[in-house]
């Protein structure tokens, strides 16, 4: 298919945070549309659920959702696939089992399952064969080897890009970042994200996603480029 992809985190890159809910603000998601209507391709890569992403009502049938690291993927068409692996649903009921008999409250994906991050869980768990995967206060359990890089790799092979830019936040986007061929933190992101970006954004969260892509449309030329001397400036 050729084109740019922007792969983008949701919660606190995409999203920001406002009395408990995340919220993506208008001029945001009119940024992303143009972005799109420029030819380009976007994906949003979280590892929550379907029911974490509520704020992208306005960009349904617009945008790649790869959701849960990738296990899932829906298209701009509303197709739907699923990666998650066999032998998956059996050890998934599992861990389901021993964290209902230690008292500890989890709730499900269409693949993963969630929980609150602590010592105490990931311990409870380090028995199973299962990722691990910490997103500031929230644990992720899924098929081991699965990251957002393997979402990264998933989009590659659906949209097959000539170019991919990923910009996140948090620990968990790492793997997203080092999957890409230009890594861009937002400037709230944990400082272990900034050192590993090729450009950090001035700006926090949605506008963090704003600025990139007004310097890539605004860009004649190679996009990579633009963006060094974005950070140079």
């Amino acid at each position: 298919m050729g084109g740019l992809l922007l792969a983008v985190d949701y919660h606190w890159t995409l999203a920001d945070e406002k009395d408990g809910e995340f919220i993506v603000h208008m001029n945001v998601i009119n940024t992303v549309i143009n972005f799109i209507n420029s030819g380009n391709s976007f994906a949003v890569v979280t590892s929550g659920a379907t029911r974490h992403v509520k704020g992208l009502s306005a960009l349904m049938g617009k945008v790649y959702l790869a959701l849960e690291n990738g296990l899932i993927v829906v298209k701009p068409s509303g197709e739907r696939i699923i990666n998650a692996p066999a032998q998956w649903w059996r050890l998934r009921d599992e861990v389901k089992a021993h964290l209902s008999a230690l008292g500890v409250r989890f709730s499900e994906g269409e693949v993963s399952l969630f929980t609150e991050n602590s010592k105490a869980v990931i311990d409870a768990l380090s028995s199973f064969d299962v990722k691990l995967e910490v997103n500031r206060n929230m644990l992720s359990i899924m098929p081991k080897g699965i990251d957002k890089g393997y979402a990264i790799n998933v989009l590659r092979r659906l949209i097959k890009p000539s170019l991919v830019i990923s910009i996140g936040d948090a620990e968990n986007d790492i793997p997203m970042l080092r999957a890409a061929d230009i890594p861009v933190a937002v400037g709230n992101a944990l400082p272990e994200v900034k050192g590993i970006a090729r450009y950090v954004t001035r700006g926090e969260d949605g506008q963090g996603v704003v600025e990139l892509i007004g310097i890539i449309l605004n860009c004649r030329g190679d996009v990579a480029r633009c963006i060094d001397e974005a950070r140079g400036s």
